[in-house]
């Protein structure tokens, strides 16, 4: 990626940072917090559209690759990669929309209901024997190596690097920074914010972890078109080339 692009300004990452920060002070506008963190309001469907998008990204840089076959010669691993990325924020972004569930108004099956603590048709919200399936520890492990640990080590063994890319999509790791900016800040809104947030139709640890999921899926829609982006130069060069 070309080191003028916006991944590489100071004024992408002061931005966002700050954007990060501000979710969490909504935390204590009371007023403001039922269009904000209920179903449906701005958080959730912020998180819905980003990973819509982040899916739309990786499908179309699958697409690519498998277009551009021949000239690209890019490993199969790494198409499987953008493919997997592009079902996973897929099935991400159906999960967060109840899977239409809220928009078509049609009723959780039975058994379904019975198991899931908030009677939708969705697979995060399950639990067994009153214990929940453990997504967000997966999804924190997810964006741990993917976009920050994968990254950093990257950044600082170019080799690494080198042979890593032939595998795997590799972003800046400025990019994780946010994942764990964000991550920090949610532990930190639980300790000195609940004192300040008076809205009882959400909870307040509910209404942090809708800010930091949301969060969290806004990112990837960068991380997706860092990707994409990184890939097309790619595909340039290898045409100017021919």
């Amino acid at each position: 990626m070309n080191r003028t692009s916006i991944f590489y300004k100071p004024i992408f990452y002061a931005v966002v940072f700050a954007y990060t920060g501000l979710t969490y002070l909504t935390l204590r506008f009371n007023g403001l917090a039922p269009r904000l963190y209920r179903e449906d309001g701005y958080f959730e469907s912020l998180g819905a559209l980003s990973l819509f998008i982040a899916s739309g990204l990786m499908f179309y840089a699958f697409y690519s690759t498998i277009k551009r076959r021949r000239i690209t010669k890019v490993f199969w691993i790494k198409q499987a990669t953008y493919l997997a990325l592009a079902l996973l924020f897929l099935f991400g972004a159906g999960e967060e929309i109840s899977w239409g569930q809220r928009i078509f108004g049609f009723a959780t099956p039975e058994s379904l209901a019975e198991i899931n603590k908030q009677d939708e048709i969705t697979i995060h919200n399950i639990e067994f024997n009153g214990v929940a399936l453990p997504f967000e520890s997966e999804f924190d492990v997810f964006w741990g190596f993917f976009v920050f640990l994968i990254p950093l080590v990257a950044a600082a063994l170019p080799k690494f690097n080198e042979f890593g890319s032939k595998f795997i999509p590799i972003v800046p790791w400025g990019l994780g920074m946010f994942f764990v900016f964000n991550y920090l800040l949610a532990k930190v809104a639980k300790l000195v914010l609940e004192a300040d947030y008076g809205y009882a139709g959400v909870p307040f640890v509910q209404a942090v972890q809708e800010i930091k999921e949301s969060n969290y899926e806004f990112f990837y829609i960068f991380v997706c078109l860092f990707i994409l982006l990184d890939l097309l130069r790619a595909e340039r060069q290898l045409d100017l080339s021919q």
